[in-house]
């Protein structure tokens, strides 16, 4: 598995143990590369993994926020 996978992973399970709820912004990429030492890169991958699993959302100009549709998964 790789690092983006593994960091989608866990903020995935973060979001279901409600953590982080829908409407909620996640950590900006740079807060999540400093955070878990990644590039910021592998953040970026991650994020548009969640994106794409329906988990998150892109705001622009405004970062990665929780879906709502992620809640009724």
């Amino acid at each position: 598995m790789k690092l983006y996978e593994k960091l989608a992973d866990a903020i995935e399970q973060l979001i279901r143990k409600g953590v982080y709820r829908p409407g909620d912004r996640v950590p900006s990429v740079r807060q999540a590369s400093q955070q878990h030492r990644l590039s910021i890169t592998t953040v970026v991958r991650a994020y548009l993994l969640l994106e794409s699993r329906g988990m998150l959302e892109s705001r622009p100009q405004s970062g990665y926020f929780v879906s709502f549709r992620a809640h009724a998964r």
